[in-house]
């Protein structure tokens, strides 16, 4: 939720220097100790290094995110700053390769004030210690948690040895729920009943429907239209009772029957029942191409696809992601962080707390951004927004209440879940059943796990 950009020599050395460039001065850990052109000429720092109150201090603030995205948080800032005149907020925007570039600047010490930390990002910076522990100005200043989600709030949780609990690093910027997308019009051609809204499809009637969707028009042996698209195999196997790491994150877990199961079922949604687009079909088009033009029934997607798909010609809605049980998935979130060593904390927690605060939610929210952190606003007009694509936008309200943070967010180093990822491939592929490739693996991502999160095994 990229655009890629290709450079000739010249040009990549051009645009390393205006990285480079643009970060420079945003940490005062280079020992620069000049003040910015904004607070030249105000009042001196006190003898014990303390800003003057009524110094102008400028923070900078780095996000990713389209052109809408963008001019939306430049509209925040404005009314924050309106709010604050003593603070000036500089933007970085970075579209492409965030992750990447805050890698780069975090690891010289010469970081934004704040930024957006994702939650697959977040535990390895607070490892790193580049991200402040905010629980005390939390605490301090009554920031209300209250309303908030608290899938939406624990992700940004450490207790010094797993994400989930302990001090607050960051505040949610959002909590995006993922929902079975599907095409009501090829539902209407096919002749076949929508999905509830209320309960998930189990496996079996997902083969079902999918078999009834899927068609090969033009009669070359291949289908032209699929039934379901890839599958998210996290939610399946919670779906299915099943877990991939135990409570304590110190086992791999994905081998137990449940589980193997589950991810067995995924793969054969493609190799077996012939339901869902194999790698080489999705070549030409990714699930979300395939299903703005009319070539995939239903998908897998978060909230983020919404103002997209509300440009669509035919009529679609939402429902639960199938599932042998409850309802199931995972749901994605950012976080607005404060970097461990800005020179202005209190500015910085500031500007934080407005962002995460309930009218810059309001504000994304009725842009169609994202869904609200805060539970009233959630289940109000502000998000459900009738008149508006999808039908049955409750279905996100109660996705996040019972989908789970994805299992990157579970310790600091993720070298485990590269294991499983690279290795997925091969059950994808038919080469291996579930069973065999989970015992297989099993010991080398339990070795990556206490290797890269010895702090577990104390």
């Amino acid at each position: 939720m990229g655009i890629k950009f290709k450079y000739n020599g010249v040009l990549l050395i051009v645009f390393l220097i205006l990285v480079i460039s643009l970060f420079a001065g945003c940490s005062s850990s280079n020992g620069n100790t000049n003040q910015s052109a904004e607070t030249s000429g105000n009042t001196p720092a006190t003898e014990n290094g303390a800003a003057d109150a009524k110094e102008k201090v400028t923070i900078k603030f780095s996000g990713w995110g389209e052109p809408n995205e963008k001019k939306l948080y430049e509209e925040l800032i404005k009314n924050f700053e309106s709010e604050n005149p003593d603070i000036k907020v500089q933007y970085i925007h970075i579209p492409a390769d965030y992750a990447g570039k805050m890698n780069t600047v975090l690891a010289g010490g010469n970081a934004p004030d704040v930024f957006y930390a994702g939650d697959g990002d977040i535990a390895r910076w607070i490892k790193l210690g580049v991200i402040k522990n905010i629980q005390q100005q939390v605490t301090d200043t009554s920031f209300d948690l209250s309303d908030m989600y608290e899938s939406a709030v624990s992700r940004y949780r450490y207790d010094g040895m797993k994400m989930g609990t302990g001090d607050l690093y960051a505040l949610p910027m959002d909590v995006a729920g993922t929902v079975l997308y599907y095409n009501k019009q090829l539902f209407d051609e096919a002749g076949v009943a929508y999905p509830s809204s209320e309960s998930p499809m189990t496996f079996d009637q997902l083969v079902e429907v999918g078999k009834k969707l899927t068609k090969d028009t033009n009669g070359d042996g291949k289908p032209d239209q699929y039934g379901m698209g890839p599958a998210w195999w996290e939610g399946f196997v919670w779906g299915n009772g099943g877990q991939i790491l135990s409570d304590d994150r110190k086992e791999f877990v994905l081998n137990g029957d449940q589980a193997v199961e589950a991810l067995q079922f995924a793969a054969d949604m493609r190799n077996v029942h012939g339901i869902s687009p194999d790698a080489r079909a999705l070549q030409a088009m990714n699930d979300g191409q395939m299903f703005e033009t009319g070539k995939l029934a239903m998908m897998i997607g978060g909230r983020w696809s919404v103002p997209v798909f509300r440009q669509l010609k035919f009529d679609w809605d939402v429902a639960p992601i199938p599932a042998n049980g409850k309802w199931s998935g995972w749901s994605a979130s950012t976080g607005y962080a404060v970097y461990g060593k800005t020179k202005y904390p209190d500015q910085a927690f500031k500007f934080t707390a407005y962002l995460a605060g309930e009218e810059a939610n309001r504000i994304r929210s009725e842009q169609g951004l994202t869904m609200p952190v805060y539970k009233t606003m959630a289940n109000s007009e502000v998000f459900l927004t009738l008149g508006e694509k999808p039908e049955h936008a409750e279905v996100f309200l109660k996705a996040v209440e019972n989908e789970l943070p994805g299992p990157w967010t579970y310790v600091p180093n993720n070298k485990w879940w590269d294991i499983v990822n690279q290795n997925l491939g091969q059950m994808w592929e038919g080469k291996k059943s579930a069973k065999e490739l989970m015992d297989q693996i099993k010991p080398d991502v339990e070795k990556a796990l206490r290797e890269g999160n010895p702090e577990l095994f104390q």
